[in-house]
């Protein structure tokens, strides 16, 4: 077990390695636009409330530094994740393109986890680090919006205890919204995998292809919708695996707004909106998703001990 936990490691470093530099890049992206336009450029901005035009002098401190906290994290996050998803397609035939699948073969790894890390080195660890990361940046943002648009000595008093508790929130929610997005997009996602390694470059065009085909054929010839259906289901349940509800009206921020107040309600949103996640497990099409993707899975492992 031992020896196993160290070779997926070796495995997972690989990932580091050899992705790196684009990682560091798209993760510093946000806070390298916030602190350019910040530091250089002229910035103005205005926030419609639906009340009317709010300038951003007029926003108190603790608004301007949360937006700033949890919106360079969540940017950083979403530039990852959809990074990494356009990079999962190339993943299962990478070693057969390096010509390095025969150095692969010759160690004692086995074919599932050396599958298994890239996975989940790019769909979840990787926009997990960018997401904790850009939130960690985001407090430079805020310190030098506050002091742009209110003044720097009001972020010193800001309720750092509240705005943590926000900001480790959106995290765990983030968090487990991922984990809960992949399952609901693995058959999608893997079946891109499989028609990759099996057909090279012309996997995903033949998917596409394919899907449109069989998806037409159903709807125009026999009225039934099912390929559209199940994509947008799958879709939509992705969708909620982040956000499961809508906000109450108590979390919506308006010109007299107590921002304290909404801040400790926060957590408890949180908390709420995470459990309706969860329970949206409970659908049926979930088995079907899984199924679909261990099908998949298996053509993976099967074309990667073909070798060449």
């Amino acid at each position: 077990m031992n020896s196993f936990v160290k070779r997926f490691a070796t495995l997972l470093q690989r990932e580091w390695l050899q992705h790196k530099i684009g990682w560091i890049v798209v993760t510093a992206a946000p806070l390298s636009v916030a602190l350019l336009v910040l530091l250089v450029g002229q910035v103005q901005i205005n926030l419609d409330d639906g009340d009317g035009v709010v300038e951003f002098s007029r926003v108190p401190a603790l608004v301007l530094a949360t937006a700033a906290i949890v919106g360079t994290g969540v940017l950083s996050f979403v530039l990852a994740w959809f990074s990494s998803l356009l990079q999962t397609p190339g993943l299962a035939r990478r070693d057969q393109q390096q010509r390095s699948i025969e150095f692969w073969l010759s160690l004692p790894i086995g074919h599932l986890p050396s599958l298994a890390a890239p996975m989940l080195a790019h769909l979840l660890l990787f926009p997990l680090a960018a997401l904790g990361i850009g939130m960690l940046a985001g407090h430079v943002v805020s310190l030098l919006l506050v002091a742009r648009f209110v003044g720097v000595a009001d972020w010193f008093t800001l309720p750092w205890g509240l705005l943590s508790l926000a900001w480790i929130s959106t995290l765990l929610r983030a968090a487990l919204g991922l984990v809960l997005a992949t399952l609901w997009l693995s058959p999608i996602i893997l079946l891109v995998m499989a028609a990759s390694a099996w057909l090279g470059r012309w996997g995903l065009p033949a998917l596409i292809a394919a899907t449109v085909v069989l998806g037409n054929l159903l709807d125009k010839l026999y009225g039934n919708a099912v390929v559209w259906d199940l994509g947008r289901s799958l879709l939509s349940n992705a969708g909620h695996a982040f956000v499961a509800g809508r906000s109450p009206a108590g979390l919506r921020y308006t010109q007299g707004s107590d921002t304290l107040e909404l801040l400790r309600a926060y957590p408890g949103w949180v908390a709420a909106d995470a459990w309706h996640a969860v329970l949206a497990l409970g659908n049926p099409l979930l088995l079907l998703a899984l199924a679909v993707s261990a099908g998949c899975f298996a053509l993976l492992v099967l074309r990667r001990r073909r070798g060449p």
